[in-house]
């Protein structure tokens, strides 16, 4: 493959995304991101498409939107439930240029309205996948993923908790059924502000650290098993069109 896929990521938040956000300068937008500004859902995403084969992957910054660049030289990032509001995505989606992105991957919450989220993120995905346009302002509907974390991310990053309480160096009991777990944030929150991991970076960059670190380490198979209606349905997703922008690449 001559060069890496190049991915633009939507996600909820800092938890996500890392220090990529919260704030976009109008001169990166269409830029691939630096890796020390990736977040632990960054990582999650690039160990999954190695393990189907490919060797790298890019991540692209999102362009501000007409509101933003209005409003702010430097943006702030819309984060939280408002990335699934059609207008949003329509915008967003449509700034990419075929040359800055292969594939669009989106991420949310389920928090405790599943039902609701569910049918949110598959309005999501045909927004995106109506607005996503190739060189021929063709809409482009194959080269798109969507996850819903159930409950949220911290669920995924919990699901190998040996690692995580070996990393963190904080005994944590291991827990049942994780998507049916309301206080997974929570307990994540909680074992890293007792743990002293990191403890000589005193930044609010540190949380966004460990989760990197945690991302960067757990088990994949433990993580797919345990949140098969959330993260093992996104990576079949995901590495779905990961193929197929991968095959589009190799054929230019």
């Amino acid at each position: 493959m001559s060069r890496p896929i190049r991915i633009g990521l939507i996600a909820e938040g800092d938890t996500e995304l890392g220090a990529s956000i919260p704030y976009i300068k109008p001169e990166d937008g269409g830029k691939v991101l630096e890796r020390g500004k990736e977040g632990a859902l960054h990582r999650l995403i690039r160990r999954e498409l190695n393990e189907i084969g490919l060797p790298d992957c890019s991540f692209v910054q999102r362009h501000p939107t007409i509101k933003e660049s209005g409003v702010y030289k430097v943006a702030k990032v819309r984060t939280g439930h408002s990335i699934l509001d059609p207008r949003y995505l329509a915008e967003v989606t449509i700034a990419w240029k075929p040359e800055e992105v292969d594939m669009i991957a989106i991420v949310v919450d389920a928090d405790d309205i599943k039902p609701q989220r569910e049918k949110a993120l598959e309005l999501a995905l045909s927004k995106i996948r109506n607005f996503h346009l190739d060189i021929n302002e063709e809409p482009i509907p194959d080269r798109s993923a969507g996850g819903l974390a159930i409950r949220n991310f911290e669920t995924w990053l919990l699901a190998d908790i040996q690692t995580v309480s070996t990393i963190l160096g904080v005994e944590m009991e291991k827990l049942g059924n994780l998507e049916d777990e309301a206080k997974t944030k929570e307990i994540l929150e909680n074992a890293i502000a007792q743990s002293t991991y990191l403890a000589e970076d005193t930044s609010n960059q540190r949380p966004l650290q460990i989760r990197w670190n945690l991302a960067e380490q757990i088990d994949l198979t433990m993580l797919k098993v345990a949140c098969p209606m959330g993260y093992a349905v996104f990576v079949q997703d995901l590495t779905k069109a990961a193929k197929v922008a991968t095959a589009m690449i190799i054929s230019l």
